[in-house]
């Protein structure tokens, strides 16, 4: 009987023994570097994308005024002559590359050369028949 004792006290102190201060750190260490590598995996790129789309809609807010600017600077010139100062003005504002800075540049013109065509559309398609005039 005191032998059977033994046995399951030998059985406890195994359980007990694995479970120790040294095997608890191990599966720690083990737990946090598994959350580092999922989140370095799944929730970094999902910030990064979130911060990239932050940073395109600002970049194209300043190309807007930077090109309605130069528009309005240069009425009659070819956006092609301005083109050049918008984008060195677009970089010296926000910091991003040539290439960048002139396809963002590029892509607001194209984008007021379309919503300018479909005003003038709708102009052509309403008739104007004169002056409406109000009574006091």
């Amino acid at each position: 009987m005191d032998n059977l004792l033994f046995n399951q006290a030998g059985i406890f102190d195994t359980i007990i023994g694995f479970f120790s201060n040294q095997s608890l750190e191990a599966i720690g260490a083990v737990l946090i570097l598994a959350i580092g590598f999922l989140t370095k995996k799944y929730i970094v790129p999902l910030l990064q994308k979130s911060l990239a789309k932050e940073t395109a809609s600002h970049l194209l807010l300043i190309a807007d005024d930077v090109t309605d600017y130069f528009i309005e600077k240069y009425p009659n010139a070819k956006w092609s002559d301005w083109l050049n100062r918008a984008v060195d003005k677009i970089i010296e504002i926000t910091g991003v590359g040539e290439e960048q800075a002139e396809r963002v540049a590029i892509a607001c013109l194209a984008r007021k050369k379309t919503a300018m065509a479909s005003m003038q559309a709708s102009a052509q398609a309403m008739p104007v028949t004169g002056r409406i005039e109000a009574q006091s």
